[in-house]
């Protein structure tokens, strides 16, 4: 016979900071490559991507790591996507990049 039990909890996360700005002080400007060096190397502290989403430019790539926000640039300019799936298809070879990715839309 079975017996009547309550369904385990399912543990759900949701983080939210209070804010979308994305925070750090402003740190040195990074071509993808260090981006990407950045993000490989062991000893190095966790890189968090950073999309900030402009509805004239699209979403722009920047790094967050030690609580400075580095600009990612390629060929001197700042490194956009039209979308969020080509952001997300370009950063899914970068790695040891944190799993959290941060999207801001104060400029939206």
């Amino acid at each position: 016979m079975a017996r009547n039990t309550p369904n385990p909890a399912v543990e759900t996360r949701t983080s939210f900071t209070g804010t979308l700005a994305p925070q750090g002080h402003k740190g040195r400007v990074w071509t993808f490559k260090q981006f990407c060096k950045a993000c490989d190397t062991p000893s190095a502290n966790r890189v968090q991507a950073v999309l900030v989403a402009s509805d004239t430019t699209g979403f722009a790539l920047h790094a967050r790591q030690n609580r400075h926000l580095h600009c990612i640039t390629q060929d001197n300019r700042p490194l956009t996507f039209r979308t969020i799936e080509q952001a997300l298809n370009t950063l899914v070879d970068v790695p040891h990049l944190a799993s959290e990715i941060i999207i801001t839309t104060e400029n939206w």
